[in-house]
C-alpha cells in the first residue's frame, strides 16, 4: 500500500512550513535515513530524513511552495508490491480528502507559488555547481543562480557569491527607486516573522505583564572584562553579555521563585537554570538557550553564546536549542539604548532588558562623589507566575551579583 508522506512538524510551534527543495526526484529510490527534502520552518531551515523505504512515486507539493500546513500530503512513496493502480487510487483519495476538508491553506499556498520559482528550483539549480546554502539563499532572494560566477573550488557558487550579488542588486534597486521616487515598498513577511507577530500579539493580550527596573554599577564588570580579554591565553573574547548571563544565572539559583512558568492553571518550577539569549537575525528575533547556565564556567558560556548566535543567523538551530528556558535576556546596550522593556517570550514568565552603560556621577560608600559606569536593567514579569516581592528580590540579587561579578563567577 502506498505511503502518504505528509508535511512534518519540525518544531513545537510549527503550523506551516515552506518546502524549499526536494532532494529526491520522482522515480528515485528512498531508503530510511535518506535526505528527502529541505523545509523552512518558523525557526530554521531543516533537512528532513525519510522514515520510509520505497520509491518516490509522486511529488504532490512542488519545491518553492510556501505556507504548507503540517500534515498536508506532500508526496507518495511506492512500496515494493504497489502497482500503478495503487498509486492512482492513493492520489484519488488525497484529492477527495482535500475537497471534503476544504483545505484552504493548501490551496492558498499553491496559488502563491510562481511557476518561475518551480522551474528555477527544479532545473536551474540542478544544472549549476553551488552549495546547498547558496541555492537556498538564491531561492529566498529570488535570484537567477545561472547568471552568477562562483568563487569556490572549480567555479562552485558559495554563500558569499550570493550575498555579494544581492548587495549589488540592492544598490541598483536603490538607485532605481530614488529615480522613480516610490512612496513605499511592501515585502512579504517570512514564516518566522509571521509567527513572531502572532505570538507576541497573543502574549501581550493574554499575559498580565508588570514591570520594574534598577540601576547597576557595572564598573567592576567592565574592568574585569578588559583584564580577561588582555589575557592572550584565552581562546575566546569575553563579552558583557557573557558576564551578565553568569551573574543572572547565579541570581536565579539563589531566588528559585523566578525560575518558573505559568502552565495552564499551575506553576511549573524548573530544577535547572536555563537562560535564553535574544539574537537578532534578518528574519526576526530568535532565542537560543544556554542550558545549566549557573553551573557552566564563564568561558563555556561565552563559547556557547557565540556558537548559538552563528547557528541562529544561519537558521540551523535544532528545536532542542531554542525550546525551553524560564527567562530571556535581551541586550540592546551595544546600540546605545538606555532603557527598554521587552515583551515576555512565551511560555516563559519573565525577561530582562539590558541597556547601555553610561558614565554617571554617584556617591560612593565613603560619601565622596565619583564617576561610575551605570547600566539600567528593565524587568518584565508574568504576574500569574511571579509576584512583585519575588521579582524585586531577584532583581536586587541580579544587581548585587553584577556589581560583585568576581564573587558570582566562583559560585
Amino acid at each position: 500500500m502506498p505511503i502518504i508522506f505528509e508535511m512534518p512538524s519540525l518544531s513545537p510551534t510549527m503550523e506551516k512550513g515552506n518546502l524549499v527543495t526536494w532532494c529526491k526526484n520522482e522515480g528515485d529510490e528512498v531508503a530510511v535515513g535518506d535526505l528527502i527534502a529541505e523545509i523552512d520552518t518558523d525557526k530554521a531551515t531543516m533537512e528532513v530524513e525519510s522514515i520510509y523505504k520505497g520509491v518516490l512515486a509522486k511529488i504532490l507539493v512542488p519545491a518553492g511552495t510556501h505556507d504548507v500546513a503540517v500534515k498536508t500530503p506532500i508526496a507518495i512513496i511506492r512500496q515494493k508490491d504497489d502497482t500503478d493502480e495503487d498509486i492512482a487510487h492513493a492520489m484519488e483519495n488525497i484529492s477527495n480528502m482535500t475537497k471534503v476538508n476544504q483545505n484552504d491553506e493548501l490551496a492558498q499556498s499553491e496559488k502563491s507559488v510562481e511557476p518561475a520559482c518551480n522551474t528555477f528550483l527544479d532545473t536551474k539549480h540542478s544544472e549549476v555547481s553551488a552549495s546547498p546554502l547558496a541555492k537556498r539563499l538564491a531561492n529566498e532572494y529570488g535570484m537567477d543562480i545561472t547568471q552568477l560566477s562562483g568563487s569556490g573550488p572549480h567555479g562552485r557558487i558559495v554563500k558569499q557569491d550570493i550575498l555579494n550579488a544581492r548587495e549589488t542588486l540592492q544598490q541598483s534597486k536603490h538607485i532605481e527607486m530614488n529615480a522613480n521616487r516610490p512612496r513605499y515598498v511592501d515585502t512579504p513577511a517570512t514564516s518566522m516573522q509571521k509567527l513572531i507577530a502572532e505570538k507576541l500579539t497573543k502574549v501581550k493580550q493574554e499575559v498580565p505583564h508588570f514591570y520594574m527596573s534598577t540601576k547597576v554599577d557595572v564598573t567592576s564588570l567592565i574592568n574585569l572584562r578588559k583584564k580577561l580579554n588582555d589575557n592572550e591565553n584565552l581562546d575566546t573574547k569575553i563579552t558583557v553579555t557573557d558576564l551578565l548571563v553568569k551573574a543572572i544565572a547565579v541570581s536565579m539559583s539563589e531566588e528559585p521563585g523566578v525560575n518558573v512558568m505559568w502552565n495552564n492553571g499551575s506553576i511549573r518550577h524548573f530544577n535547572t537554570v536555563d537562560i535564553s539569549i535574544a539574537v537578532a537575525t534578518d528574519n526576526g528575533i530568535i532565542t537560543p538557550i544556554i542550558w545549566d547556565a549557573d553551573k557552566k564556567s564563564l568561558m563555556q558560556i561565552s563559547r556557547d553564546i557565540k556558537a548559538l548566535a552563528v547557528k541562529a543567523k544561519e537558521k540551523s538551530l535544532s528545536p532542542e536549542q531554542y525550546t525551553g528556558g524560564a527567562l530571556t535576556i535581551s541586550n540592546l546596550g551595544m546600540f546605545g539604548i538606555d532603557t527598554f522593556y521587552s515583551i515576555i517570550n512565551p511560555p516563559q514568565a519573565s525577561i530582562l532588558s539590558i541597556g547601555s552603560a553610561r558614565k554617571e556621577p554617584i556617591v560612593g560608600e565613603d560619601g565622596n562623589i565619583k564617576i561610575a559606569d551605570i547600566m539600567q536593567i528593565g524587568y518584565a514579569i508574568d504576574h500569574r507566575a511571579i509576584d512583585g516581592a519575588t521579582a524585586a528580590k531577584f532583581l536586587h540579587k541580579v544587581a548585587t551579583n553584577i556589581q560583585n561579578v568576581v564573587v558570582a563567577l566562583v559560585r
